[in-house]
């Protein structure tokens, strides 16, 4: 199968401490798609946002600034397959990623999006107890730094936050309520690929993982993601889903996730150039 095939970098400013591993896990997939007859090329996200791309039928994108999302919608409106597209890259962004996984019930911590200015909007908070123990993160992106995410207690230590956070510029943040358990990070791809690695080194109940494993598929489904990954909290025989991310580097899983990837990319090639065909027959 001959196509061309574009690689995004993720852009260095959304990848901090993660520059190599996730530009690995991205020349991973692609030196499989080329193993399986594609020309491939990497490229900065800076650069597939001003160059012109018209021959292209797959970009593996991992991609989050403005630019270079905005390059890859319109090259998913002119028929390049796109993984992941522009659409649920943004999802995956938290003004947009507690609601998006509530409305698809998707089992996770009670939460709410508030603007960070002062005085604090108690009404959006009504969901929380606030005298219960919270997480409070930027409200756009994933978390970039240590101080992208806080814990707090109580009133004051929330305004405290969210203050801080309006000095650096940051106009919202999630709040959302802590539960105790034990972390487990999961990777995915839409092919059916899924593992989850608890914190604590120790072996996840059958159970509780088939459990993760179709809650996190459910929220790869509504949030339009083909390769994902994320954090979960297993506490009490229940598993909540903190967080969520498009394409994150799978360091612990590299070599079977690419694998899963690129077999996921074959598999919307074919079923792309089917349609195409039969459309145009």
């Amino acid at each position: 199968m001959s196509f061309r095939v574009v690689g995004v970098y993720r852009e260095p400013e959304f990848s901090p401490g993660k520059i190599e591993a996730d530009a690995a896990i991205l020349n991973q997939v692609l030196m499989l798609l080329r193993d399986a007859g594609a020309h491939t090329e990497a490229i900065t996200a800076e650069r597939f946002s001003r160059e012109s791309l018209d021959d292209v039928a797959l970009v593996v994108a991992m991609c989050q600034g403005a630019p270079a999302l905005s390059r890859l919608a319109a090259m998913n409106e002119r028929g390049a397959i796109t993984v992941n597209s522009a659409l649920a890259i943004r999802n995956c962004y938290r003004d947009l990623l507690g609601a998006g996984l509530m409305r698809a019930g998707i089992p996770i911590p009670d939460g709410a999006l508030i603007s960070t200015s002062l005085p604090l909007d108690l009404k959006k908070l009504r969901v929380l107890d606030l005298s219960a123990p919270m997480f409070v993160k930027r409200g756009d992106l994933h978390a970039l730094g240590s101080d992208d995410v806080r814990r707090v207690e109580g009133l004051h230590q929330l305004e405290q936050a969210l203050a801080g956070f309006a000095r650096r510029g940051i106009s919202l943040a999630y709040v959302q309520q802590e539960i105790r358990g034990t972390l487990i990070k999961f990777y995915g791809v839409s092919d059916g690929f899924f593992s989850a690695i608890p914190s604590d080194g120790t072996p996840l109940d059958d159970a509780i993982e088939l459990s993760l494993k179709r809650a996190a598929q459910a929220a790869a489904a509504a949030l339009g993601l083909e390769v994902w990954g994320g954090d979960a909290i297993v506490s009490a025989g229940s598993c909540h889903i903190i967080d969520f991310n498009d394409w994150p580097s799978f360091a612990p899983v590299r070599s079977a996730a690419a694998s899963a990837i690129a077999r996921q990319c074959l598999r919307l090639v074919k079923r792309h150039s089917f349609t195409r065909s039969a459309v145009f027959s």
